[in-house]
């Protein structure tokens, strides 16, 4: 269990590449935990940052960083399943806990966060809503995540019909995701192929289906977001 300080910490370290200088930002909390056996040992570093710096260059989703002052060990997380590691001076940080409304989730190694919007809006503003909140609109890419879907959305609709965007894009005859990687068929897909129905809303009321639709359509929506520590340029 993480014992947290409530306070959001910010740290920035500069990143030099050929002539250009880049400002990295960390967010996350401050907590008394300790690093765990199934983190990644990455070497030693001085400074904070720089522990920051590589676990963040190593590691594609980063839960937990501990960077111990004294021996200079920097513990890069992407599981934290393991036993602690423990120690004195350690300096471990955590994602700052997501916002209001927000139902959480485990899946597979980590926790993920899904708000339902009962409002009616278009696919721009759903994306753009979500991403208001450091979230996206939720994408169906595994069966875990589509039954996780269904077992938020299923009360929430209360045996009334619902209808609810999903992250998709209808690229000549294939579906993608934002990213461009191609979407698996795990909400069963099925099209009337008009030529602007380009983007995807799931229906139902306790069985789901994915249907295309134009994105000027109108529907509710539902974002998520992982618990992972953010970290931009």
């Amino acid at each position: 269990m993480f014992k947290i300080s409530y306070s959001v910490v910010v740290l920035a370290t500069t990143i030099l590449c050929s002539t250009e200088t880049y400002l990295k930002m960390f967010y996350g909390e401050r907590t008394n935990d300790y690093p765990k056996s199934s983190c990644l040992d990455i070497g030693k570093f001085q400074s904070t940052g720089r522990c920051l710096q590589v676990c963040g260059n190593t590691l594609d989703m980063l839960i937990m960083i501990s960077h111990n002052m004294e021996t200079r060990t920097c513990m890069c997380c992407d599981d934290i399943t393991g036993s602690d590691i423990i120690g004195s001076n350690w300096k471990t940080y955590i994602p700052p806990p997501c916002g209001d409304h927000f139902a959480t989730y485990d899946l597979f190694s980590f926790q993920m966060y899904l708000k339902y919007v009962g409002v009616d809006v278009d696919y721009p503003s759903a994306v753009a809503n979500c991403e208001a909140e450091r979230s996206s609109v939720i994408r169906i890419d595994s069966q875990e995540k589509f039954d996780i879907f269904k077992d938020y959305v299923v009360p929430i609709a209360n045996n009334t019909l619902t209808q609810v965007w999903v992250q998709g894009e209808k690229v000549g005859q294939e579906w993608q995701f934002h990213d461009g990687s191609p979407m698996p068929d795990f909400c069963p897909i099925s099209m009337s192929n008009g030529s602007t129905e380009i983007r995807l809303r799931a229906y139902g009321i306790t069985s789901f289906t994915c249907y295309d639709a134009p994105e000027t359509s109108t529907y509710h929506y539902l974002c998520e977001h992982y618990r992972v520590l953010a970290i931009s340029i």
